[in-house]
């Protein structure tokens, strides 16, 4: 099987920016915009960093890279990127007695590159047989066919760089940049060096990945450092992302997104108290509420819990012991199996949150309509990854995670259905926590469909919440609100689910029709209120109207009122009555007419 390495660059020093590869960009040093993009790749098998730097060495160590210390000679600034990686690629071979065919290079000093560029560039790289990858983008108003040199005595004479007769910009023919977003190359062609060829690296079939302009941003001046900075701040706050698509969105064939009705999950969650026959009648409950789905929770307290883990505050008023707790919660996978059954038999999603690595098989057997991740494990790669490969639908809780944290996990799911859910990981959540508005700042900063996981006691937030967007709502259902156990007190009773579903088809009723357009039960009402241009008095035909015979009234079906200025000075056809709206088909047409209503285009003639 060919193995790919990526070798990111992190050189200490540089001329235009003192140490940018660790400077600090929105809250980070810049070295770990790369990291996220590298380990959010999925063809990627090993990740080094090749660098002279102590803070950069540092920060790959903390988050699992390979730190290749680089040499002085390859750290000064006429050392070449392909001396470097070279340098890393045998390093790492001798290290490991490996062998890399396939090797990404990767700057450290760009900060903002496309979700799936690694992944695509080593799919060209495999499909044509090429040498190199590059990224590049098409040059617009730069184009080398207009620009200048300066010449004479005073440098200021100017003169075409290149002759050129083309006159309008879209004519030019196109022409592109690379711009530093990624290399990828065969190690038959790093390795061979040819003196005078400094390119040689990049093999004779060197092949392109061409990225919107920005797309990549390379910072080496602090006005690159500048431009980084106001994108990924602006991502953050959810404003002028780069619109993006990705896979569509369904669950058990119904599906997720603006415009369509939300999806509403009654979670169970641990509320049938490890009982199957609880579970069974909680989902009968859930369906005569009206919700769309149920999710369980699949769980192994032995594969979940280390000797040091504890209670969350909320769940030491029902337990004294983790391990006890949730061993009594645990339904087995025939316990599901039932479950899911009674599902198919209603016409409800199944969807099941997994805590653990281990259970991907069961999870595979469970074959659920859809894979949820709990908020604590949003960030929790390994367990993404391998829920990927049962290759469901994904709904991601976001509960204590800032945007920074949720990028790398929705790098490595660039192309995987998923919806995220805001979630206030409080139990209960207090009102003024919910923040809602953050359920839009998710949908724009990723692109991605969000929903909203309500913790609240309130019937009202789940109608809130699509108000603001929400695609899909997740409330947790319980038989008794009063039982013992860590999730009942936050949960609704059946009773309560079914007022709070109702709420929200309420709300999806008042946010339904067309922006942009007039309601129909307007249209008869604007067509009576309105005002249209009246005559004040009886007026021949071939008058020349005068603001004076001119006034406004009800109703709205003549010439419109806000046109009453355009009307002055035009002759009447034919003679109209006092108290009588006007018509065009009263007036003579006003294209026969200058703007001074005397002189008739005729008579110019």
């Amino acid at each position: 099987m060919t193995k790919t390495l990526c070798i990111i660059l992190a050189r200490a020093g540089s001329k235009g920016l003192p140490s940018k590869n660790v400077i600090d960009l929105v809250g980070r040093p810049m070295i770990e915009y790369t990291l996220d993009h590298a380990f959010a790749a999925r063809r990627l098998d090993r990740i080094v960093v090749s660098t002279d730097d102590a803070v950069a060495a540092k920060i790959a160590h903390r988050r699992g890279a390979i730190v290749v210390g680089r040499p002085a000679e390859l750290a000064h600034d006429t050392a070449t990127i392909d001396d470097a990686a070279r340098h890393a690629l045998t390093t790492i071979e001798e290290a490991e007695h490996a062998r890399y065919e396939q090797i990404v290079i990767l700057y450290a000093n760009i900060p903002v590159r496309p979700l799936d560029l690694i992944d695509a560039s080593i799919d060209k790289l495999q499909k044509t047989g090429c040498d190199s990858v590059q990224s590049v983008y098409r040059v617009g108003k730069t184009h080398p066919l207009w620009m200048r040199q300066l010449v004479g005595e005073q440098h200021d004479e100017l003169i075409a760089y290149q002759e050129n007769q083309i006159y309008r910009r879209q004519d030019l023919p196109p022409v592109f940049m690379l711009n530093g977003g990624i290399i990828a190359v065969r190690r038959a062609a790093l390795m061979n060096v040819i003196p005078g060829q400094p390119h040689a690296f990049l093999g004779t079939d060197r092949r392109a990945i061409v990225t919107d302009e920005a797309a990549v941003i390379d910072v080496d001046t602090p006005r690159d450092l500048a431009i980084a900075r106001a994108t990924l701040q602006s991502a953050q706050r959810g404003e002028a992302v780069t619109p993006r698509t990705f896979p569509p969105m369904h669950i058990a064939e119904r599906a997720i997104g603006a415009g369509q009705r939300a999806y509403v999950i009654a979670e169970l969650g641990v509320n049938h108290d490890g009982s199957v026959e609880r579970a069974l009648q909680l989902t009968a409950a859930a369906k005569n509420a009206g919700a769309d789905a149920v999710k369980l929770q699949l769980f192994d307290a032995k594969l979940l819990l280390s000797s040091e883990a504890m209670l969350a505050a909320y769940q030491r008023a029902s337990a004294h012991d983790p391990h006890e707790m949730l061993a009594r919660l645990q339904l087995s996978v025939d316990d599901m199996l039932q479950v899911r059954a009674a599902c198919r038999r209603m016409g409800l999603g199944f969807i099941v949150t997994c805590f653990s690595i281990e259970l991907l098989s069961a999870m595979r057997r469970l074959d659920v309509d859809a894979v949820k991740i709990a908020s604590p494990d949003a960030v929790n790669l390994p367990l993404i990854e391998a829920m990927l490969t049962l290759r469901k639908p994904l709904i991601l809780s976001t509960g204590t995670c800032g945007f920074d944290e949720l990028t790398p996990t929705l790098l490595r799911c660039a192309k995987h259905p998923l919806t995220l859910l805001h979630c206030v990981s409080a139990y209960p959540t207090p009102p003024e926590h919910a923040n809602l508005r953050r359920i839009g700042a998710l949908a724009a900063t990723f692109g991605r469909p969000v929903g909203y996981s309500d913790h609240t006691d309130d019937p009202s937030t789940g109608m809130l919440a699509v108000a603001q967007g929400a695609t899909v709502i997740e409330k947790h259902l319980t038989y008794d609100t009063a039982a013992a156990g860590p999730d009942h007190a936050a949960s609704f009773d059946p009773d309560q689910l079914r007022d709070y579903i109702r709420r929200i088809r309420a709300a999806e009723r008042m946010l339904a029709g067309d922006p942009y357009h007039i309601s129909e039960p307007e249209r008869e009402v604007r067509k009576v209120s309105r005002q249209s241009v009246c005559v004040v008095r009886d007026l021949p035909a071939g008058h020349v109207l005068t603001r004076a015979d001119l006034t406004v009234k009800r109703p709205g079906t003549g010439i419109p009122a806000a046109q009453l200025s355009a009307v002055v000075g035009r002759p009447l056809l034919k003679a109209v009555r006092a108290n009588a709206l006007l018509h065009e088909s009263d007036l003579e047409s006003s294209q026969n007419r200058c703007d001074d209503g005397d002189i008739t285009q005729r008579d110019v003639a």
